[in-house]
């Protein structure tokens, strides 16, 4: 028998966030060492980010924004060898309600079935600082989940369309940020003399504490893949931002390592479970 006739299907990892730049903050390294190792890696992005803001005037305006940003988040993937980018096209802040109306939920039970990932990485229940798209991008991919496994659970096609077939996603990663972590990193930076802010966020906002990980990433190998992939998004990174101040050893210990919460309480992280043939 052949070699390529006993080689293992390719594993795919399937994640959705909310707006362009959520990949670096959530999952960035760990996308890259999936696609490193083999993995057929999608990212899905609700909205193309309309409303953030503009770091500084030369690079978009409020009616370029959208397709600048989408732009920046191609780039970011192709930094970190992600195969594919598929928007939803939802608004920038009504990724709640507008989901509803555009139907997106059958179209993320589609893609699922479709791509039959082995891991599913989004937000969990806290949205990382309670942010309502990230949130509801969160509880729409749960839901997508558990419906692409439901044989009873048909989408939409059209005529003489195959209707995908039922798929269980073995593992579902939320990404976890502490405030702790961002107190930890906030204060790291003010002490070399580099005040900084991360959005304006504080702390306080993030109500999650480290007893909610379940799972670590070491992404020190991909470091650099995730920094430029961090700083593709030109129009979010204002001058005392955090994020991009982060270098040498502050970026090792702050960038290089991403965490995780199953959402099954199941052993293993995103990156060797992708790999894991036996579930």
């Amino acid at each position: 028998m052949s070699a390529a006739a006993t080689k293992p299907p390719r594993s795919a990892v399937l994640a959705t966030f909310a707006h362009p730049d959520d990949e670096v903050l959530c999952a960035a390294g760990t996308l890259a060492r999936c696609a490193a190792q083999g993995d057929d890696v999608t990212l899905v992005c609700a909205t193309r980010g309309e409303y953030g803001p503009i770091a500084s005037a030369e690079l978009a305006t409020p009616e370029t924004l959208a397709e600048v940003r989408e732009a920046e988040l191609r780039a970011s993937c192709a930094a970190l060898g992600v195969q594919r980018v598929e928007l939803l096209g939802l608004p920038d802040g009504g990724v709640s309600w507008a989901a509803d109306e555009q139907q997106t939920l059958p179209e993320l039970v589609r893609s699922i079935r479709q791509l039959r990932p082995r891991v599913l990485i989004t937000f969990g229940p806290d949205g990382l600082y309670g942010h309502t798209d990230h949130v509801a991008i969160g509880e729409l991919t749960t839901e997508a989940r558990r419906l692409a496994a439901d044989p009873s659970y048909l989408v939409a096609s059209t005529p003489g369309a195959v209707q995908p077939a039922p798929y269980h996603v073995p593992r579902l990663f939320f990404a976890v940020w502490t405030g702790e972590f961002v107190r930890e990193m906030l204060d790291a930076l003010a002490q070399t003399g580099q005040p900084a802010q991360l959005w304006s966020l504080q702390p306080e906002q993030f109500p999650l504490t480290s007893a909610a990980i379940t799972a670590s990433v070491d992404v020190s190998s991909v470091l650099e893949q995730k920094l430029r992939a961090l700083h593709s998004h030109r129009t979010q990174l204002t001058r005392d931002h955090a994020l991009p101040l982060l270098s040498g050893e502050l970026a090792a210990r702050f960038l290089g390592v991403e965490h995780f919460c199953c959402a099954d309480g199941l052993a293993g992280d995103p990156v060797t479970y992708s790999r894991a043939r036996e579930d």
